[in-house]
Formats: structure tokens, sequence, C-alpha cells
């Protein structure tokens, strides 16, 4: 069942993948736009940050500054990967077709990315038990006893991340849900539901490998590799999130 579901997801991007271009690479063009913004505005005061000594040069005030704009960066950073997600979700779930740049107006993408944060910040309560528990045992076994360790942990927070995250879809499409009707929703395929997680952080562990390896080797093709891996990954697991949804919450057929 996992397999399949992550196929599912796969064939979903594969078959539509004309679409899944036009609901991303608009919007990330955005976000490069919004990056080269801040490099340019913050420029000085990051080269400060960066020189030798900067913790007696730097003042509060510029460090005040430093830390509003990276604040800044990672909520536009969210409200970008947001309005991908939430174009994605609509064009599987409802058809809606975008342009070279989706619609961002009269579309939920403050909710959706407000919802994300709630949701990460419950992950990060989950996990810190979880670090305590299973963080020496990384420390006191050989190498392959720290992958194994690192693999477990982050597969069961990626399980948690995609049983609550189901809701985000719903959001997408106007009809949202609760995090724990999500949740009860997902209790059925809770077992099929962690193999994806098992198979999804392992093939962005292995994706990412590969796209390190190639970039010691060839470094301009490593970066454009590593770029096309980025975001085939985050793609799929939104597309995940989508089918799950489909599945559960408006009884879809798994149709490869």
């Amino acid at each position: 069942m996992a397999l399949q579901i992550l196929r599912h997801a796969f064939f979903m991007i594969y078959r539509n993948f004309g679409q899944a271009l036009r609901v991303s690479v608009g919007p990330y063009l955005v976000l490069l736009a919004g990056f080269a913004l801040f490099v340019a505005l913050f420029q000085e005061r990051l080269n400060l940050l960066g020189s030798p000594g900067a913790a007696g040069t730097l003042s509060g005030a510029d460090a005040g500054i430093i830390f509003l704009g990276l604040t800044g960066m990672a909520i536009f950073g969210l409200l970008i990967f947001s309005w991908v997600a939430v174009s994605w979700h609509r064009f599987v779930l409802l058809e809606e077709y975008s342009g070279a740049l989706p619609a961002f107006s009269d579309r939920p993408i403050g909710a959706y990315a407000g919802r994300s944060i709630l949701y990460a910040l419950l992950l990060v309560i989950v996990a810190i038990p979880l670090v305590l528990v299973l963080g020496p045992l990384a420390t006191i076994g050989p190498l392959v006893m720290q992958w194994v360790v690192g693999l477990a942990l982050v597969s069961v927070l990626t399980f948690v991340w995609l049983r609550i995250a189901l809701a985000l879809p719903s959001v997408a499409v106007g009809q949202p849900i609760r995090m724990g009707e999500a949740w009860a929703a997902s209790a059925p395929l809770s077992g099929a539901i962690f193999g994806v997680s098992v198979l999804l952080v392992g093939l962005s562990g292995f994706a990412d490998s590969l796209s390190t390896a190639v970039m010691v080797a060839i470094p301009v093709m490593g970066f454009v590799l590593n770029i096309a891996i980025q975001w085939l990954i985050i793609m799929l697991g939104v597309s995940i999130l989508t089918t799950l949804y489909g599945h559960l919450i408006e009884k879809r057929p798994l149709i490869d």
C-alpha cells in the first residue's frame, strides 16, 4: 500500500508535468527575486556578520535588523511554498488550471501558511523527547547505528507530519477540517503512511547523496541536479498529501 501511495503521487506529477512547472516555477522565481533584494539590502551587514570578530563589532541595532530581515525572508519563503502547495492541491482536487503564474489573490495561502507553522511547532514538541531517547543511541554505536537512528527519527516525524498535515489540502480547497479529524481519518492507513514516510526519507537521503557526489565531481551539473531534486521532493511531498486527502477524505480510488 505504501508503494502504491508513493507511485500514485509520483505519477500525479509525471502525468501533469507541465502544470507542475506552471504552479511552481513562477513562484520560485519570485522567491529568487526576493532573496536577491534581501542580499542587496543587507549585504553590508551580512558581510560584517561573517567577518572575524563580528561579535565585537556588530551593534545591537545591526543584529536586530539582520534578525528581522532573516525572519521576514523565512515568512516570505513559507508564503511562496504555500502558494505552490495551494495551487497544486487545487489543480488536482478541483481541476483548477493556472497560467504562467498561479493565482494568489482570493486563495487561502495565508491560512495554509498559518496552519503549516502550527503543525511545525507541534512537530518540534514531538521531536524533543524522541531526540532525548534516540540521540544517545547514535553516539554509542558505529556509523551505521547513527544512520539507522537518523532514519528512524526523521521517519517518525514525517509520519506524524503526514497524518496531521492531511488537513492542509482541505484548507487549500476551502473545506477545512481540524487536525484531530485528519489524524482520525488517517488511522486506517497508519501503517501504510509510516511505510510512505520511510520510503520518502530514504529516497530524499539517496537523492541528496547523489547530488552531493555529482557536485564534487562536476559542480555546475551538481548544482542543477540539486535544484531538480529539491523541486521533486517538495512536489512529491505535496502530492502525497493530496493523494491521502483525496483517498481518505474524498474517497477517491488510488489509480496509477
